[in-house]
């Protein structure tokens, strides 16, 4: 876990000081392109890539480009657009279109690349979760050697290094790309339920409603639980709420590419306390926000 970790502190270093030194690449009109390397931003239209040849290429993407992953040696599966995230290393064949980008026909990666994006993502909560496990582990091993001891010990600096290299790796995550909030609603959800209300329904409606006219536009979608029920449901059900509201608002015409990949943050970042029923039910909650890179900010003027 620990040399995981390290491996993706490096991988965000390498994205984040290769992201302000190279040039745009221009692709010929009607030439066919492929490129392969890493996303480094994101718009509901296009991602930007860092090329492995030492140029960044924007790729625009469309409701025909198919987004794959490998399934055996010869045979890919379909995956949702909602995967394309900054910092995944992905594979894009296409055509040049007439303003030197590419418009891409697949984007493919592997799954491996996507769960390094995605645990730079999701930033401390596995780490805390497995240091809570260990104090846990010790308590309990009343018969545990010293010598055991010092190897728990030893293991726990370990996992202490690791969060602090995967908060450092989130920081540079964070700070590819500025945005700009245009939009936000939070809907709450009854305890062990994912089942969106009509009032979450006609928030989510109008926030949709609100976010087409944008150019580029993506919306962020997070879910959370309280700490009724035991841990592994308490995940689950954020997962299945913030997938609610992504099934949700594609009912409501907002096309997957124009959605990040959902985030199942657990029982991180509560509201309120979870020592009271009504703490409870704020927690229960999913939050979503339409954003607008800066870089975009003045076409929706």
């Amino acid at each position: 876990m620990y040399r995981n970790a390290k491996r993706i502190s490096v991988h965000a270093a390498l994205l984040c000081c290769l992201c302000g030194s190279m040039a745009f690449a221009q692709v010929t009109a009607g030439q066919k392109a492929e490129v392969k390397g890493l996303i480094t931003t994101r718009d509901g239209d296009s991602i930007t890539i860092q090329s492995t040849e030492g140029a960044k290429v924007i790729v625009q993407i469309s409701d025909a480009t198919k987004v794959q992953e490998p399934k055996g040696l010869f045979r890919h599966k379909t995956s949702a657009e909602t995967n394309l995230i900054p910092g995944l290393n992905v594979s894009v064949k296409g055509v040049g279109t007439e303003n030197g980008q590419i418009q891409a026909d697949t984007i493919r990666f592997t799954t491996q690349s996507l769960q390094t994006a995605r645990t730079i993502q999701a930033g401390l909560t596995p780490t805390k979760e497995q240091v809570q496990t260990n104090e846990k582990g010790i308590a309990s091993n009343k018969e545990a050697t010293e010598q055991n001891a010092k190897g728990v010990s030893a293991n726990k600096e370990k996992i202490e290094t690791n969060q602090a290299d995967i908060e450092a790796a989130n920081k540079r995550f964070s700070d590819l790309a500025d945005w700009d909030t245009k939009g936000e609603a939070m809907m709450t959800f009854a305890t062990g339920s994912a089942v969106i209300s009509a009032e979450g329904k006609a928030a989510l409606a109008q926030l949709a409603n609100s976010a087409k006219p944008l150019k580029g536009y993506l919306i962020q979608v997070r879910g959370f639980a309280s700490t009724s029920g035991d841990a592994k449901r308490n995940q689950e059900l954020s997962d299945e709420r913030a997938d609610a509201v992504v099934a949700a608002l594609q009912q409501d015409g907002v096309p997957l590419r124009h959605i990040v990949t959902p985030a199942a943050m657990g029982t991180t970042n509560p509201v309120a306390s979870n020592e009271s029923a009504e703490g409870r039910d704020l927690n229960q909650r999913v939050e979503v926000k339409v954003l607008v890179n800066r870089g975009m900010a003045a076409a929706n003027q």
